[in-house]
């Protein structure tokens, strides 16, 4: 659910639809991923994925909880 609220709030931030905002939330998410699987991530990588997609600081926790499930 608040994934979708998410793409949502993208949408709205960017001017988009549903697709181009879920392509958008999943290139910040793989480039989170590269960032995390080289030991390089850092809590301001969250808030740029963040501010990239026109998202609230208060999503970094979303991307806590996904970049942990996998």
């Amino acid at each position: 659910m608040e994934r979708n609220i998410i793409i949502e709030n993208i949408c709205t931030a960017c001017h988009c639809g549903e697709r181009r905002a879920e392509e958008y939330l999943a290139v910040e998410l793989r480039n989170l991923r590269e960032l995390r699987d080289a030991g390089a991530l850092c809590y301001g990588d969250l808030e740029t994925a963040c501010s990239g997609l026109g998202l609230d600081f208060d999503y970094t926790d979303y991307f806590c909880r996904t970049l942990s499930l996998n």
